[in-house]
């Protein structure tokens, strides 16, 4: 390519977009002491101390599970390997592991910007997406396995707009094997092919995502059953963190009365006391119960309007943003880098609107509200991890409302999907 062809390339908006992108994701590298500072405890770096510790056990011989605990899936352990085989010291790692979170989601923009393509969506809404992602995340979308996870999701949905169901639900499969939270896509991503009385493909497509689990889960079945899904009752196990919504009520219980509910660390900074800890255990049945009740509600209406592929899609990607919300905003712990998992699917999201013939309406200004407050709260967390903070629970209480009103916003155009999807059927 000479130098003319050369400056013509670097005028084209992608390629504008892809430099501006790493500069801003390097940039977000070399400001991580920075937020270190501001939170404390090493918070920009604070899962990825884990990873490396991993990884670090792995090659040493030990065995995940049996030999230590941790609380992610099986697939996790190959994501922190890659990194450490470049660069195996502590401080060395944080670097790899970050530049492999860029490497997911350069694909992950790849392949949105094909979608793009092919359904006439401008590649506008991907670059705020990731330009959110970026900046609105900050350290936790450079420095959480949920980026690799979250990345393995996107690219499932993106497959499966394709009808290459085979493809999507092995991605599914990695990414529930990487952090568990895909797991709750399964159901609503099996609903069509219930509603379309498509039986063969529903067992076939459930029956290889649970196969390539069991596949990675196998070794550590092996070694040692009574260990190998300690990952699970890990989860199921911890309290209250003071990101969750819940964690709003039960701070303010702590101001007035400190020994009721008190800040400790476990896995996360979680709330203590009578009372925090006579709540937790229920927080996460009734966290399902809202979940099922919404995927019974899906698999009704699309049993009844058995709609054409692309609004099933479309409402599909809706139930599945929804589906993200509901845990999101009714679990126990409800850390910062959640948020990715529904802004990623913006692009998506806004095709969605414009096939089923509904406004997005504030969409975009819901999800930047919902960045910027739960930013807010880690950066109001300092104080937070010594006692109950009135500045940490009113950034906590903002995050909260944020969450709600997306989460509102998405089932009112999930219903007017729905309607106009009734209609165009009748």
């Amino acid at each position: 390519m000479d130098a003319d062809g050369f400056k013509r390339k670097l005028q084209e908006p992608d390629i504008r977009f892809y430099i501006l992108y790493t500069a801003l994701y390097l940039m977000v590298i070399g400001l991580s002491n920075v937020m270190n500072g501001v939170v404390g405890n090493n918070y920009a770096w604070y899962d990825v101390y884990f990873y490396w510790e991993h990884a670090r056990d792995i090659m040493d011989g030990l065995m995940p599970y049996r030999d230590f605990d941790t609380a992610y899936p099986p697939f996790s352990f190959v994501i922190y390997l890659i990194p450490y085989f470049f660069l195996s010291s502590e401080t060395g790692f944080h670097y790899s592991f970050a530049m492999f979170t860029y490497l997911f989601t350069i694909i992950a923009i790849h392949f949105t910007f094909k979608f793009c393509d092919r359904h006439g969506v401008d590649h506008k809404y991907v670059y705020i997406t990731f330009l959110l992602l970026i900046l609105g995340l900050n350290n936790f979308f450079i420095a959480r396995n949920d980026t690799i996870t979250t990345v393995f999701v996107l690219l499932c949905l993106l497959f499966y707009s394709e009808r290459k169901f085979a493809v999507a639900f092995v991605l599914l499969a990695l990414g529930i094997m990487t952090k568990i939270y895909p797991i709750f896509l399964l159901p609503v991503l099996l609903i069509p092919f219930l509603a379309q009385r498509d039986w063969k493909h529903f067992f076939l497509f459930g029956i290889i995502c649970a196969g390539v689990c069991l596949v990675i889960e196998l070794p550590f079945l092996i070694a040692d059953p009574s260990t190998a899904f300690s990952y699970l009752t890990q989860h199921s196990s911890r309290g209250v963190e003071i990101e969750s919504l819940f964690a709003v009520p039960l701070m303010i219980i702590g101001l007035i009365d400190p020994s009721l509910v008190y800040v400790g660390m476990d896995e996360s900074w979680d709330l203590f006391g009578p009372v925090a800890e006579g709540v937790a255990p229920y927080i996460m049945p009734f966290t399902f119960g809202v979940m099922l009740l919404f995927m019974l509600h899906f698999l009704v209406k699309m049993w009844k309007l058995r709609p054409d592929w692309e609004r099933t899609f479309a409402l599909t990607v809706l139930a599945c943003a929804i589906t993200l919300m509901l845990f999101m905003a009714f679990n126990k712990v409800y850390c910062a880098q959640y948020v990715m998992w529904v802004a990623i699917l913006y692009p998506l999201m806004v095709w969605a609107c414009t096939k089923l013939g509904v406004d997005r309406g504030r969409m975009l200004h819901y999800i930047v509200f919902l960045c910027a407050s739960s930013l807010l709260t880690v950066l109001c967390m300092q104080d937070a991890t010594d006692h109950i903070s009135v500045i940490y629970i009113l950034a906590a209480a903002l995050k909260g409302v944020a969450t709600i009103v997306l989460l509102w916003h998405l089932l009112k155009i999930y219903r007017a999907g729905l309607a106009g999807t009734a209609t165009v059927s009748s």
